[in-house]
């Protein structure tokens, strides 16, 4: 990711440039999500989710040996890096449902909220060691780019070789024969139930559409505004990392704490604060700062509501749900994408995620003020999950 972004701004040329294409690569990867991650949540609890997470990381591994090959002839343009997004965003709908419920199947109830944790520690681990080793291989020539392609493609062989090797009662939890529409809605109804379940979804959706120029702009903010080379980038991506890694290791270590409304919900605004932050101080010493702060913040809220919802959902519906999680997450960039996007190329990349980050402030704090409940809430966000819905 660290080399693809800095690609996209190679390949665009000029800041207004970069940060349009960087908005439409964001925008095109996300689209497969936005329109079938409703679907990839039904098959989750319709087929096996170890036979579906299996396939779609064959699948991964082969587009980034693809996309390597395409760097190293030094024959890729933008419309290269676009198609890879969206082949890419095609795979997640089957993947991203099937695995986030998968974990629940590996490890029970009881050391979920563990689970997901540790789960974000290694995930996050992987975010400061992949920039930093990024740092010596890319440069501001394209083709110093294939290597990083090419060490993303041959990773997807271990965690291959890791699922064949897994053994255990895989086989889909839900029961009946609705059909997609019909079980999809089973999911809503479950959730309009309970309105901390409800916020929680609102404020994901909030920092999908807004914060999502924190992400995609960073390579534009960093070379144009902050005066980034190749080699300062990948550092301030590994930056990133370190916060969010650090963030991911407290949520471990507060696996079993009854305080878990109030990390979230504080975390949920903070995280847009910080981020205007790295927007406004138009220094490359302070994005060091407020980077790392940014995404430790990001992680404490994104892995502790994930294992919020997960511990209140029926099994049954666990694919369903995680399905429209990922609709929230993911599917919803699209329009977080365009529209930093457009803002960015008519002001600047500073200025677009400054929007982004003050109206994300403004929706969490709004979600977080209406809903005591979600604010109060221990290990799980209904009184009794139970597993008794279809």
């Amino acid at each position: 990711m660290t080399a693809q972004g800095w690609l996209v701004a190679l390949l665009a040329g000029s800041e207004k440039e970069a940060s349009a294409a960087q908005g439409w690569v964001m925008t095109l990867g996300s689209l497969p999500m936005l329109l079938g991650a409703f679907y990839g949540g039904w098959l989750a609890d319709r087929f096996s989710k170890h036979k579906i997470v299996l396939w779609a990381q064959v699948a991964q591994g082969s587009l980034a040996l693809i996309m390597a090959a395409l760097v190293y002839a030094d024959q890729v343009r933008l419309w290269h890096v676009a198609i890879f997004a969206v082949l890419l965003g095609i795979t997640n709908v089957f993947d991203i449902p099937a695995r986030q419920s998968f974990i629940v199947e590996l490890v029970g109830k009881d050391d979920l909220h563990n689970a997901i944790g540790l789960n974000s520690s290694l995930f996050n681990a992987a975010r400061v060691l992949g920039p930093a080793l990024a740092g010596f291989l890319i440069a501001d020539k394209q083709r110093a780019m294939a290597p990083c392609f090419l060490a993303n493609g041959l990773s997807y062989i271990a965690v291959i070789v890791g699922l064949c090797l897994m053994r255990g009662d895989f086989a889909p939890r839900a029961t009946g024969k609705e059909s997609p529409l019909k079980g999809v809605n089973i999911a809503f109804g479950y959730l309009k139930q309970h309105p901390p379940i409800v916020a929680m979804m609102a404020i994901l959706a909030s920092f999908s559409i807004f914060m999502t120029g924190d992400w995609i702009l960073l390579p534009a903010l960093a070379k144009f505004t902050l005066g980034a080379d190749a080699t300062h980038y990948s550092q301030l991506m590994s930056a990133r990392g370190v916060g969010a890694l650090l963030g991911a290791i407290l949520c471990t270590l507060l696996s079993s704490s009854p305080l878990k409304g109030r990390i979230v919900t504080i975390g949920a605004v903070l995280y847009p604060l910080l981020s205007l932050g790295t927007a406004l101080c138009h220094r490359l010493e302070l994005a060091f700062l407020f980077a790392p702060l940014s995404s430790f913040c990001m992680i404490c809220v994104f892995a502790t509501s994930n294992s919020l919802i997960q511990a209140s959902v029926p099994d049954a519906l666990r694919g369903r749900v995680m399905g429209v999680h990922a609709f929230l997450m993911m599917g919803l960039t699209p329009f977080g994408s365009a529209w930093a996007g457009v803002v960015a190329s008519h002001t600047n990349a500073a200025h677009a995620m400054a929007l982004g980050a003050s109206l994300a402030a403004a929706s969490a704090l709004l979600a977080v003020i209406l809903s005591p409940g979600l604010r109060r809430a221990k290990q799980t966000l209904v009184p009794l999950a139970t597993d008794s819905a279809g």
